[in-house]
C-alpha cells in the first residue's frame, strides 16, 4: 500500500466494515495564535518528538486494549446467547479476535513502551518503528469483521475505535516528526495535525523564546 500523507483514522472510512470515522473534531480547521510561524513549528516539533506526547500516544494504545478485553468478556458472559456464531467468516469470531488483534495489539504495546524507554535513554529509533505501526492500525483491521460487536452494548465498539483513533493521530504526528516527514507548513495546519492547545504549547518555549 502507498503512504500517504493523510490521517487515516481522521479522514477515511474503514474498508467494507461498517466503522465510518469519526468526525473531525470542532476546533480543527487552521491556527489557533498568531505565533510565529518559525517559533511555532519548532514548538509543534518539540511537543509531537516529546517523551510526554510518547506517553500519551501509548496511554490510548493501552486504553483500547482493556475496553477490547471487557468487550470479549461481554461477549463469551453471555455465549449462550450466540450460539450461532460459528456460522459466522471466522475473521469475525471473536475468538479470532482475542487470538490475533489482541494478541498483536498487546505486542504492539510492549513494542511502545521499549521504544518509550529508549527514547528516554536518547534513542528515538525505535519510536520511528513503532509509531509506523501504531499509524497502521486500521489498515490491519480491515482483515477482520465486526459483526460480534453488534451482539455487545455499543458503547465497546464506539470507545475501542475511539481510543485507536487517538492513539493513530497521536503516533502519526510522533512518526512525521521523528522521521522528517512534514513538508510545507503541514505541521502549522490543525486540520491535518488536530487541535493543539494553545497554552500548553507555550510550555515547549526554551529560555529566552517568546510567543509574542
Amino acid at each position: 500500500m502507498l503512504f500517504v500523507r493523510v490521517r487515516p483514522a481522521r479522514f477515511l472510512s474503514f474498508g467494507n466494515n461498517g466503522l465510518a470515522a469519526p468526525k473531525e473534531d470542532a476546533k480543527s480547521g487552521g491556527r489557533s495564535f498568531n505565533m510565529h510561524d518559525e517559533l511555532r513549528r519548532a514548538l509543534l516539533e518539540r511537543k509531537f518528538s516529546s517523551i510526554e506526547y510518547m506517553r500519551e500516544m501509548s496511554g490510548w494504545h493501552r486504553r483500547a486494549i482493556e475496553i477490547l478485553e471487557n468487550a470479549l468478556g461481554a461477549f463469551f458472559e453471555r455465549s449462550s446467547e450466540h450460539y450461532d456464531w460459528h456460522q459466522w467468516s471466522a475473521s469475525d469470531w471473536p475468538e479470532t479476535w482475542r487470538d490475533r488483534v489482541l494478541r498483536n495489539l498487546r505486542g504492539t504495546q510492549k513494542g511502545i513502551d521499549e521504544a518509550i524507554q529508549k527514547a528516554v535513554e536518547g534513542d528515538n529509533g525505535y519510536m520511528e518503528g513503532v509509531a509506523n505501526e501504531v499509524y497502521s492500525i486500521f489498515r490491519n483491521l480491515d482483515n477482520f469483521s465486526w459483526g460480534w460487536w453488534k451482539r455487545i452494548p455499543g458503547r465497546y465498539e464506539t470507545e475501542f475505535r475511539l481510543k485507536l483513533v487517538n492513539a493513530s493521530d497521536w503516533s502519526t504526528n510522533i512518526m512525521y516528526t521523528l522521521s522528517g516527514y512534514w513538508e510545507n507548513d503541514e505541521i502549522l495546519d490543525e486540520r491535518i495535525t488536530g487541535p493543539v492547545d494553545s497554552e500548553d504549547l507555550k510550555r515547549y518555549l526554551k529560555p529566552g523564546e517568546s510567543a509574542y
